[in-house]
């Protein structure tokens, strides 16, 4: 007799990522079929899925059997064979296709298993660079306070945000750099844009020359930054961050393995901006979350002096998941996702408007279909919201069949791109029912 599954607590084998031992007290939710943009648990109960897979790779939607087909004829075919010193069919072939939908200049690619090993192959690429060049003492690396780009390794060293991550694997190797981010609506050094003059870009410039131009390696940043809700920069931001990574010799790694194949209503961020990077890295909506996969994309210029890759990932360049994201891609592509991103965005944006009347909802912003309801506890002085507030929304939300999740002191909105307009209209009702409540409960209601 098969066992019932029930939710995973305290006597279940199983380690979870990210989650407090109170909560697995408490009892987590298992996860047992996905539909469309809706998910269901042990118990039946259904989702309205906002965060596409919890880590936002789940473009296309649950339950592609195309996707699963892709999968299963390669396994038939050859389910693996060594990156290091031989090629297989799907890999070349996606990095064509990668080569055709990039921005221009991006024509060489390496894939990994996420978006963790392609941020770390990405910083050996640019080591590799200048070790080449005759720029050995090149190892710094510049990030951004409130920044993420995954866990793994060399990749922790340009971890700005959720501290304890890295606070925890301390001390870490030497060459961390951090700067501000552009978060305008709680600028970090109290200006306003734009009167500013871009200070946040320009500090680059101040940290480059106390460090020591001779030993900085690359700048790496989100096009459009996860860490405080989806927050796009101003226009001018990249273009100057490009203009001053130029003039001192420094590598441009843009991370795109949030941002890419269609979140933000185009293939790549990047496109937003008037800027090309020397990098580039890529994971989830690659495959959409259905197998592994990340990416790292580079200029020739990059690989031009680099005699040899001393770089091996045992599932580097994998067979099935290459072939995953190549068909991945055709439904991208065929149903016009990227454009629904846009649409679809722009109407979610404008329904969450209305959630301005709200006392905490202090700013509403989305680039396609990844937006943000940034809280305060106060409008006038952007007071921070407390976390567990923000928590107690997401809870109410859940128990009204919606997931969300938590970005700095914003909610964060990151649906499958095949969302519909009823999707949204049933989203923006239960937002609004769960903000009221919580206001009330904390007395910002009069």
């Amino acid at each position: 007799m098969i066992e019932p599954i029930n939710k995973l607590d305290e006597k279940s084998h199983l380690m979870l990522h990210r989650t407090s031992r109170q909560d697995v007290t408490n009892g987590i939710s298992v996860i047992v079929k996905g539909e469309g943009v809706r998910v269901f648990d042990q118990d039946g109960t259904s989702y309205l899925d906002l965060e596409a897979g919890g880590t936002r790779p789940v473009h296309v939607g649950y339950g592609r059997s195309e996707l699963a087909q892709a999968g299963y004829d390669q396994m038939c075919e050859m389910a693996y064979f060594t990156p290091m010193g031989f090629a297989n069919v799907p890999a070349m072939r996606l990095a064509d296709k990668l080569a055709e939908i990039t921005p221009s200049g991006i024509e060489r690619f390496t894939f990994e298993c996420d978006g963790s090993e392609a941020v770390e192959t990405a910083m050996k690429l640019a080591k590799h660079y200048h070790y080449y060049r005759g720029d050995q003492g090149r190892f710094k690396i510049v990030s951004r306070r409130g920044a993420y780009h995954g866990v793994n390794g060399i990749g922790v060293r340009a971890l700005g945000i959720v501290m304890p991550m890295r606070q925890l694997m301390e001390p870490l190797a030497p060459g961390s750099v951090f700067i501000e981010s552009p978060y305008c609506y709680r600028c970090p050094h109290n200006l306003n844009y734009p009167d500013c003059d871009l200070a946040c870009a320009r500090e680059l410039i101040r940290v480059i020359e106390f460090e020591g131009p001779e030993q900085i390696s690359m700048f790496i940043g989100e096009p459009i930054q996860q860490g405080f809700g989806a927050y796009r920069p101003p226009a001018e931001y990249w273009p100057l961050i490009r203009e001053i990574c130029d003039s001192y010799g420094i590598l441009l790694v843009i991370d795109e393995v949030i941002c890419g194949f269609g979140r933000t209503g185009k293939m790549f961020a990047t496109q937003h901006f008037d800027m090309r990077p020397d990098l580039m890295t890529m994971a989830k909506g690659l495959t959409s979350g259905y197998v592994p996969l990340g990416a790292v994309g580079c200029t020739n210029r990059v690989t031009e002096p680099i005699e040899l890759l001393n770089h091996l990932h045992t599932y580097g360049n994998h067979p099935v998941s290459c072939a995953v994201s190549l068909r991945n891609l055709e439904i991208l592509e065929t149903e016009k996702l990227i454009e629904n991103s846009e649409k679809l965005g722009r109407y979610f944006l404008d329904g969450l408007t209305s959630l301005l009347n709200h006392p905490s909802v202090g700013e509403v912003r989305g680039t396609g279909l990844w937006l943000a309801i940034d809280f305060t506890v106060n409008k006038n002085s952007r007071a921070p919201f407390p976390l567990e507030n923000l928590m107690s929304i997401i809870a109410r939300m859940k128990q009204r069949g919606v997931l969300v999740k938590t970005m700095g002191m914003a909610l964060e909105l990151a649906p499958p791109l095949i969302i519909s307009r009823d999707e949204i209209d049933e989203a923006i009702l239960i937002l609004d029912t769960c903000i009221s409540e919580e206001e009330k409960a904390m007395g910002l209601l009069r």
